[in-house]
Protein backbone atom coordinates (compact mmCIF):
# COMPACT_ATOMS: atom_id res chain seq x y z
CA UNK A 1 0.00 0.00 0.00
CA UNK A 2 1.26 3.73 -0.90
CA UNK A 3 0.33 5.05 2.64
CA UNK A 4 2.98 1.92 4.15
CA UNK A 5 5.38 2.58 1.62
CA UNK A 6 5.22 6.68 2.53
CA UNK A 7 5.39 5.72 6.40
CA UNK A 8 8.94 3.73 5.77
CA UNK A 9 10.33 6.17 3.66
CA UNK A 10 9.85 8.49 6.72
CA UNK A 11 11.57 6.02 8.87
CA UNK A 12 14.48 6.06 6.98
CA UNK A 13 15.02 9.78 6.50
CA UNK A 14 14.80 10.01 10.01
CA UNK A 15 17.94 7.91 10.06
CA UNK A 16 19.61 9.09 7.48
CA UNK A 17 19.77 11.99 9.01
CA UNK A 18 20.27 11.40 12.60
CA UNK A 19 24.43 11.06 12.53
CA UNK A 20 24.91 14.63 11.55
CA UNK A 21 22.72 15.94 13.90
CA UNK A 22 23.71 14.15 16.49
CA UNK A 23 27.02 14.64 17.26
CA UNK A 24 28.30 17.28 19.54
CA UNK A 25 31.32 19.47 20.06
CA UNK A 26 33.18 19.05 23.59
CA UNK A 27 35.56 19.63 25.45
CA UNK A 28 39.72 18.75 24.54
CA UNK A 29 42.21 20.30 23.09
CA UNK A 30 44.66 19.94 20.41
CA UNK A 31 48.37 20.09 20.64
CA UNK A 32 50.70 21.84 17.44
CA UNK A 33 53.38 21.60 15.30
CA UNK A 34 55.13 24.26 17.75
CA UNK A 35 54.42 22.50 20.74
CA UNK A 36 51.84 24.66 22.21
CA UNK A 37 48.58 23.27 23.87
CA UNK A 38 44.99 24.44 22.58
CA UNK A 39 41.84 24.12 24.65
CA UNK A 40 39.14 23.90 21.97
CA UNK A 41 35.60 22.00 21.56
CA UNK A 42 35.87 18.87 19.32
CA UNK A 43 33.16 17.47 16.97
CA UNK A 44 33.28 14.14 18.66
CA UNK A 45 33.06 11.22 16.38
CA UNK A 46 33.90 8.80 18.42
CA UNK A 47 35.68 7.38 15.26
CA UNK A 48 35.79 3.87 14.22
CA UNK A 49 38.90 3.99 12.27
CA UNK A 50 41.75 6.10 13.03
CA UNK A 51 40.90 10.04 12.35
CA UNK A 52 43.39 11.88 9.55
CA UNK A 53 41.20 15.02 10.55
CA UNK A 54 38.77 16.75 13.13
CA UNK A 55 36.98 19.37 13.34
CA UNK A 56 37.21 21.99 16.27
CA UNK A 57 35.62 25.36 17.70
CA UNK A 58 38.00 27.87 19.74
CA UNK A 59 36.05 29.12 23.06
CA UNK A 60 33.74 32.09 22.64
CA UNK A 61 33.71 31.07 18.61
CA UNK A 62 31.11 29.03 16.60
CA UNK A 63 33.26 29.10 13.91
CA UNK A 64 34.16 24.62 12.60
CA UNK A 65 37.75 24.76 11.90
CA UNK A 66 39.63 21.89 10.68
CA UNK A 67 42.94 20.21 11.97
CA UNK A 68 44.98 17.61 9.77
CA UNK A 69 47.60 15.30 10.57
CA UNK A 70 49.83 17.75 9.01
CA UNK A 71 48.62 20.67 11.59
CA UNK A 72 49.03 18.69 14.91
CA UNK A 73 50.97 16.46 16.80
CA UNK A 74 48.21 15.18 19.21
CA UNK A 75 44.99 15.95 19.99
CA UNK A 76 42.18 14.39 23.16
CA UNK A 77 38.52 14.90 24.32
CA UNK A 78 38.72 15.27 28.25
CA UNK A 79 35.85 12.73 28.37
CA UNK A 80 36.73 10.53 25.60
CA UNK A 81 39.99 9.30 23.81
CA UNK A 82 43.17 11.04 22.83
CA UNK A 83 45.26 10.38 19.64
CA UNK A 84 48.94 11.23 18.81
CA UNK A 85 50.78 11.65 15.47
CA UNK A 86 53.19 9.16 14.77
CA UNK A 87 55.30 7.98 11.58
CA UNK A 88 54.77 3.77 12.06
CA UNK A 89 55.16 1.08 10.28
CA UNK A 90 51.57 -0.48 9.09
CA UNK A 91 51.43 -4.16 8.04
CA UNK A 92 50.02 -4.13 4.13
CA UNK A 93 49.35 -7.89 4.24
CA UNK A 94 45.81 -9.28 3.25
CA UNK A 95 43.45 -10.26 6.42
CA UNK A 96 41.36 -11.68 3.92
CA UNK A 97 41.33 -16.00 4.77
CA UNK A 98 41.14 -15.94 0.78
CA UNK A 99 43.97 -14.02 -0.02
CA UNK A 100 46.01 -14.91 2.73
CA UNK A 101 49.97 -14.39 1.47
CA UNK A 102 53.01 -17.07 1.99
CA UNK A 103 55.44 -15.09 4.11
CA UNK A 104 55.14 -14.79 8.04
CA UNK A 105 56.53 -11.80 8.13
CA UNK A 106 54.82 -8.78 7.94
CA UNK A 107 54.47 -6.86 4.79
CA UNK A 108 55.48 -2.91 6.28
CA UNK A 109 55.18 0.34 5.64
CA UNK A 110 55.37 3.54 7.11
CA UNK A 111 53.05 5.63 7.51
CA UNK A 112 51.99 9.20 8.93
CA UNK A 113 48.73 8.39 10.81
CA UNK A 114 47.24 9.10 14.09
CA UNK A 115 47.31 6.21 17.10
CA UNK A 116 44.63 5.81 19.69
CA UNK A 117 45.88 5.62 22.84
CA UNK A 118 44.33 2.92 25.08
CA UNK A 119 47.00 3.09 27.99
CA UNK A 120 49.27 5.45 29.46
CA UNK A 121 51.99 4.74 32.04
CA UNK A 122 55.79 2.78 31.93
CA UNK A 123 54.83 0.99 29.05
CA UNK A 124 52.19 2.55 26.63
CA UNK A 125 49.57 0.89 24.52
CA UNK A 126 48.12 2.51 21.21
CA UNK A 127 46.16 1.60 18.07
CA UNK A 128 45.71 2.00 14.44
CA UNK A 129 42.67 1.18 13.13
CA UNK A 130 41.50 1.49 9.11
CA UNK A 131 38.97 -0.78 7.47
CA UNK A 132 40.26 -4.39 7.84
CA UNK A 133 43.61 -3.45 9.34
CA UNK A 134 43.45 -3.13 12.78
CA UNK A 135 47.42 -2.82 14.57
CA UNK A 136 48.80 -1.93 17.88
CA UNK A 137 52.10 -0.70 18.97
CA UNK A 138 53.58 0.04 22.44
CA UNK A 139 56.17 2.87 23.54
CA UNK A 140 58.76 2.66 26.36
CA UNK A 141 59.79 6.23 28.08
CA UNK A 142 60.57 8.76 24.67
CA UNK A 143 61.46 5.56 22.66
CA UNK A 144 59.72 5.36 19.08
CA UNK A 145 56.36 3.28 18.54
CA UNK A 146 56.65 -0.19 18.32
CA UNK A 147 54.32 -2.81 16.47
CA UNK A 148 53.02 -5.70 17.97
CA UNK A 149 53.45 -8.50 15.22
CA UNK A 150 51.10 -10.59 14.36
CA UNK A 151 50.14 -11.96 10.51
CA UNK A 152 47.98 -15.05 9.34
CA UNK A 153 49.60 -16.16 6.46
CA UNK A 154 50.18 -19.53 4.52
CA UNK A 155 52.70 -21.99 5.53
CA UNK A 156 55.02 -24.04 2.98
CA UNK A 157 52.22 -26.96 3.26
CA UNK A 158 49.60 -24.64 2.42
CA UNK A 159 47.94 -24.21 5.35
CA UNK A 160 46.70 -21.25 7.66
CA UNK A 161 49.16 -20.53 10.26
CA UNK A 162 49.36 -17.46 12.59
CA UNK A 163 52.89 -15.44 13.18
CA UNK A 164 52.21 -14.73 17.44
CA UNK A 165 55.56 -12.43 16.99
CA UNK A 166 54.17 -10.20 19.62
CA UNK A 167 54.27 -12.29 22.61
CA UNK A 168 58.11 -12.73 22.40
CA UNK A 169 57.89 -9.37 22.00
CA UNK A 170 56.29 -9.12 25.84
CA UNK A 171 58.54 -11.17 27.09
CA UNK A 172 61.47 -9.29 25.80
CA UNK A 173 60.55 -5.77 26.08
CA UNK A 174 57.98 -6.35 28.89
CA UNK A 175 59.05 -8.92 31.05
CA UNK A 176 58.32 -8.41 35.30
CA UNK A 177 58.68 -10.86 37.72
CA UNK A 178 55.12 -10.45 38.65
CA UNK A 179 54.21 -11.63 34.99
CA UNK A 180 54.81 -15.32 33.58
CA UNK A 181 55.35 -16.79 30.83
CA UNK A 182 51.62 -18.69 30.52
CA UNK A 183 50.24 -15.19 31.20
CA UNK A 184 51.79 -13.88 28.09
CA UNK A 185 50.98 -17.17 25.64
CA UNK A 186 47.30 -16.88 26.77
CA UNK A 187 47.84 -13.07 25.81
CA UNK A 188 45.29 -13.18 22.68
CA UNK A 189 46.13 -9.76 19.59
CA UNK A 190 42.98 -8.39 20.50
CA UNK A 191 42.33 -4.89 22.33
CA UNK A 192 40.80 -6.42 26.16
CA UNK A 193 43.88 -8.96 26.37
CA UNK A 194 46.48 -6.37 25.40
CA UNK A 195 45.07 -3.31 27.70
CA UNK A 196 45.16 -6.06 30.44
CA UNK A 197 48.57 -7.07 29.86
CA UNK A 198 49.84 -3.71 29.89
CA UNK A 199 47.93 -2.75 32.83
CA UNK A 200 49.31 -5.37 34.94
CA UNK A 201 52.99 -4.45 33.44
CA UNK A 202 52.77 -0.81 34.69
CA UNK A 203 51.60 -1.83 37.71
CA UNK A 204 53.87 -4.81 38.59
CA UNK A 205 56.84 -2.38 36.89
CA UNK A 206 55.48 0.47 39.53
CA UNK A 207 52.55 -0.45 42.15
CA UNK A 208 52.06 3.31 43.31
CA UNK A 209 51.65 4.50 39.81
CA UNK A 210 48.27 4.58 38.62
CA UNK A 211 47.33 4.14 35.02
CA UNK A 212 45.50 5.96 32.92
CA UNK A 213 42.82 3.81 30.33
CA UNK A 214 42.35 6.34 27.90
CA UNK A 215 39.15 4.73 26.85
CA UNK A 216 35.32 6.75 26.40
CA UNK A 217 32.94 4.38 28.31
CA UNK A 218 30.17 3.36 26.70
CA UNK A 219 27.38 1.07 27.00
CA UNK A 220 27.64 -2.42 24.87
CA UNK A 221 24.64 -4.55 25.67
CA UNK A 222 21.04 -3.12 27.29
CA UNK A 223 17.99 -5.51 28.17
CA UNK A 224 14.62 -4.80 28.53
CA UNK A 225 11.33 -6.43 29.49
CA UNK A 226 8.52 -5.00 27.42
CA UNK A 227 4.57 -4.79 27.74
CA UNK A 228 2.42 -3.19 25.59
CA UNK A 229 -0.81 -3.28 23.82
CA UNK A 230 -1.28 -3.60 19.85
CA UNK A 231 -4.02 -1.85 17.71
CA UNK A 232 -4.50 -4.62 14.42
CA UNK A 233 -6.56 -3.64 11.75
CA UNK A 234 -7.67 -6.60 9.26
CA UNK A 235 -9.24 -6.87 5.77
CA UNK A 236 -10.30 -9.77 4.66
CA UNK A 237 -9.06 -9.91 0.65
CA UNK A 238 -10.93 -13.68 -0.11
CA UNK A 239 -13.16 -16.11 1.50
CA UNK A 240 -12.88 -19.22 -0.43
CA UNK A 241 -16.11 -20.68 0.30
CA UNK A 242 -18.25 -17.39 -0.11
CA UNK A 243 -18.08 -14.44 -2.76
CA UNK A 244 -20.11 -12.17 -0.22
CA UNK A 245 -19.06 -10.81 3.38
CA UNK A 246 -15.65 -9.37 2.82
CA UNK A 247 -14.84 -7.80 6.54
CA UNK A 248 -13.04 -4.63 8.00
CA UNK A 249 -12.06 -4.42 11.70
CA UNK A 250 -9.42 -3.67 14.07
CA UNK A 251 -8.83 -4.77 17.70
CA UNK A 252 -6.95 -4.05 20.94
CA UNK A 253 -4.73 -6.71 22.20
CA UNK A 254 -1.79 -7.08 24.61
CA UNK A 255 1.74 -8.25 23.98
CA UNK A 256 5.29 -8.60 26.34
CA UNK A 257 7.74 -8.84 25.16
CA UNK A 258 11.84 -9.50 26.00
CA UNK A 259 14.50 -6.65 23.54
CA UNK A 260 18.68 -6.99 23.33
CA UNK A 261 20.29 -4.02 22.04
CA UNK A 262 23.63 -3.86 21.37
CA UNK A 263 25.55 -0.77 20.09
CA UNK A 264 27.63 -0.15 17.49
CA UNK A 265 31.03 0.42 18.81
CA UNK A 266 31.58 3.99 17.52
CA UNK A 267 29.81 7.13 16.67
CA UNK A 268 28.73 7.51 20.80
CA UNK A 269 26.44 5.00 21.05
CA UNK A 270 24.21 6.65 18.38
CA UNK A 271 23.70 3.27 16.34
CA UNK A 272 22.36 -0.18 17.81
CA UNK A 273 20.91 -3.03 16.56
CA UNK A 274 17.78 -4.21 18.47
CA UNK A 275 15.83 -7.72 18.68
CA UNK A 276 12.40 -8.07 20.21
CA UNK A 277 10.93 -11.18 20.62
CA UNK A 278 7.38 -10.50 22.24
CA UNK A 279 3.81 -12.66 22.48
CA UNK A 280 0.55 -11.03 21.06
CA UNK A 281 -2.56 -12.16 21.59
CA UNK A 282 -5.23 -11.97 18.59
CA UNK A 283 -8.93 -12.54 18.11
CA UNK A 284 -11.44 -11.06 14.86
CA UNK A 285 -15.02 -11.65 14.32
CA UNK A 286 -15.07 -12.76 10.70
CA UNK A 287 -19.02 -13.04 10.53
CA UNK A 288 -19.96 -13.91 6.94
CA UNK A 289 -22.93 -15.13 5.42
CA UNK A 290 -23.71 -18.87 6.63
CA UNK A 291 -21.20 -18.54 8.54
CA UNK A 292 -20.10 -17.04 12.42
CA UNK A 293 -16.56 -17.70 12.64
CA UNK A 294 -14.15 -15.97 15.25
CA UNK A 295 -10.50 -15.64 14.56
CA UNK A 296 -8.61 -16.58 17.24
CA UNK A 297 -4.69 -17.17 17.46
CA UNK A 298 -1.47 -16.29 19.28
CA UNK A 299 1.88 -15.35 17.98
CA UNK A 300 5.78 -15.30 18.48
CA UNK A 301 7.22 -12.61 16.96
CA UNK A 302 10.97 -11.43 16.16
CA UNK A 303 11.77 -7.50 15.34
CA UNK A 304 15.05 -7.58 14.42
CA UNK A 305 16.44 -3.98 13.03
CA UNK A 306 18.49 -0.86 13.72
CA UNK A 307 17.96 1.91 15.80
CA UNK A 308 18.99 5.39 15.85
CA UNK A 309 19.29 7.75 18.83
CA UNK A 310 19.20 11.83 19.42
CA UNK A 311 20.23 11.95 22.25
CA UNK A 312 18.81 15.43 24.17
CA UNK A 313 20.72 14.81 27.91
CA UNK A 314 23.19 11.80 28.78
CA UNK A 315 19.71 10.39 30.40
CA UNK A 316 17.37 11.13 27.78
CA UNK A 317 17.12 10.01 23.92
CA UNK A 318 14.83 10.27 21.34
CA UNK A 319 15.16 6.94 19.08
CA UNK A 320 13.71 5.34 15.45
CA UNK A 321 14.31 2.24 14.66
CA UNK A 322 13.50 0.51 11.12
CA UNK A 323 12.81 -3.51 11.83
CA UNK A 324 11.98 -6.26 10.04
CA UNK A 325 9.25 -8.57 12.38
CA UNK A 326 9.34 -12.86 11.53
CA UNK A 327 6.69 -14.65 12.83
CA UNK A 328 8.25 -17.41 14.14
CA UNK A 329 5.30 -19.38 15.81
CA UNK A 330 1.37 -19.34 15.40
CA UNK A 331 -1.49 -20.99 17.20
CA UNK A 332 -5.39 -20.72 16.48
CA UNK A 333 -6.71 -20.69 19.66
CA UNK A 334 -10.32 -21.61 19.44
CA UNK A 335 -13.44 -21.43 17.47
CA UNK A 336 -17.49 -20.15 17.65
CA UNK A 337 -18.71 -22.72 15.01
CA UNK A 338 -17.82 -26.31 15.79
CA UNK A 339 -18.48 -26.93 12.16
CA UNK A 340 -15.89 -24.43 11.00
CA UNK A 341 -12.41 -25.44 11.78
CA UNK A 342 -9.36 -23.29 11.15
CA UNK A 343 -5.71 -22.80 11.66
CA UNK A 344 -3.54 -20.28 10.60
CA UNK A 345 -0.38 -18.89 8.92
CA UNK A 346 0.64 -15.45 9.98
CA UNK A 347 2.96 -13.53 7.36
CA UNK A 348 6.28 -11.44 8.67
CA UNK A 349 6.73 -7.85 7.79
CA UNK A 350 8.33 -4.25 8.19
CA UNK A 351 7.98 -2.54 10.76
CA UNK A 352 8.70 1.38 11.76
CA UNK A 353 9.41 3.18 15.22
CA UNK A 354 9.81 6.26 17.39
CA UNK A 355 10.14 6.67 20.88
CA UNK A 356 11.67 8.24 23.99
CA UNK A 357 14.00 6.94 26.74
CA UNK A 358 14.66 8.31 29.82
CA UNK A 359 16.62 6.21 32.91
CA UNK A 360 15.26 2.84 33.03
CA UNK A 361 12.03 3.58 31.22
CA UNK A 362 11.40 3.64 27.51
CA UNK A 363 7.63 4.24 25.48
CA UNK A 364 7.68 3.45 21.84
CA UNK A 365 4.93 3.96 19.24
CA UNK A 366 5.44 1.61 16.18
CA UNK A 367 3.42 1.14 13.18
CA UNK A 368 4.13 -3.10 11.74
CA UNK A 369 2.92 -2.65 7.72
CA UNK A 370 0.72 -5.02 6.13
CA UNK A 371 1.00 -8.65 6.56
CA UNK A 372 -0.63 -11.83 5.43
CA UNK A 373 -3.11 -14.00 7.68
CA UNK A 374 -4.47 -17.52 6.06
CA UNK A 375 -7.21 -19.14 8.09
CA UNK A 376 -6.62 -22.55 6.03
CA UNK A 377 -9.51 -25.50 6.36
CA UNK A 378 -11.88 -22.54 6.63
CA UNK A 379 -10.02 -20.80 3.98
CA UNK A 380 -10.11 -17.21 4.71
CA UNK A 381 -7.40 -14.79 3.11
CA UNK A 382 -6.70 -11.59 5.32
CA UNK A 383 -4.22 -9.07 5.35
CA UNK A 384 -3.51 -6.97 8.41
CA UNK A 385 -1.39 -4.51 9.94
CA UNK A 386 -0.74 -2.74 13.39
CA UNK A 387 -0.25 0.20 15.48
CA UNK A 388 1.68 -0.75 18.76
CA UNK A 389 2.45 1.05 21.70
CA UNK A 390 5.37 -0.15 24.06
CA UNK A 391 6.44 0.29 27.38
CA UNK A 392 9.92 -0.80 28.22
CA UNK A 393 12.09 -1.15 31.73
CA UNK A 394 15.27 -1.53 31.21
CA UNK A 395 16.96 -4.58 33.61
CA UNK A 396 20.40 -4.17 33.09
CA UNK A 397 23.38 -2.98 30.72
CA UNK A 398 26.79 -4.33 30.01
Amino acid sequence: MLSDKLILLFFLICLSIGVKGQIRFEKGYFVGNDKVKTVCNIRNVDWDNSPSSFRYQLPGSNEVLEATLQDVSAFGIDAGNTYVRAFVKVDQSSTDVSSLSNGRNPEWKEELVFLKVLVEGEATLLQYKRDEISQFYYQKGDSLFTPLIFKRYIDGNGQRAINFGFRQQLLNDLSCEGISRLEIERTNYREGDLVRFFERYNTCRNPAAKNVVKQAKRNVFNVKITAGADLTMLSTRNFTFTNKGKRNGSEVSPRVGLEGEYFAPFHKNKWSVVAEPSFQYYKFPLASPGYALDAEFWTIELPVGIRHHFYLTDQTKIFVNVLYAWTLKEQAMGKQDDNVNYGVIAGSNFAGGVGVASGRFSLEARYYFNRSLFLYRARVDADYSKASLILGYKLFSK
